[in-house]
């Protein structure tokens, strides 16, 4: 069982100028005021296993650094679970995509996902105007290479870094 959190900063090579530098354009792209949290928990098959996730979930969320004037995550936790949608895949059985927006924080949990659902929201998640970004990832992994177990496929670092370079992610 192996958890990975990793808090996105934009790519200075993608992220846009200050908006008081002589070179404006594209000064909309991030948005500080905006927060965006993806969970991803990859198959679990016993109870320890999802024990040990909601351990790392409450750990890797807790590590995001963010402002209580900015974004207060207890209270836009308790929005998420009283408010999410749930979606199920009818392509994909067992996996489940909760998701909720508020003015603050886009929280977006994939539960058993496929490897292209993964993809997508991480996709989604990078290209999203929230400056601010956390990405969990909790699951079984391949002991060998760290890669996180999905109902189909894996999902490894090096998927994380093909999606961050690609020219339609960042220009």
């Amino acid at each position: 069982m192996a958890t990975v959190v990793v808090e996105a900063e934009p790519d200075p090579s993608c992220s846009i100028p200050n908006p008081a530098s002589p070179s404006p354009s594209l000064s909309h792209r991030f948005l500080d005021s905006k927060f965006y949290l993806l969970v991803v928990i990859g198959e679990l098959v016993t109870e320890e296993h999802l024990r040990r996730a909601i351990g790392n979930i409450e750990r890797g969320i807790r590590s995001w650094d963010t402002n209580l004037i900015e974004c207060n995550l207890d209270q836009e936790l308790k929005l998420f679970v009283s408010r999410h949608s749930a979606r199920f895949s009818p392509e994909v059985r067992g996996q489940k995509i909760l998701h909720h927006r508020s003015d603050v924080l886009e929280t977006v949990v994939l539960i058993n996902p496929s490897d292209e659902a993964v993809s997508t929201e991480v996709r989604l998640m990078i290209t999203d105007a929230a400056r601010h970004k956390l990405l969990v990832l909790t699951g079984q992994c391949f002991e060998n290479t760290g890669e996180l177990i999905l109902q189909s496929g894996s999902f490894s670092f090096q998927n994380f870094i093909e999606i961050f370079t690609d020219q339609e992610v960042c220009p």
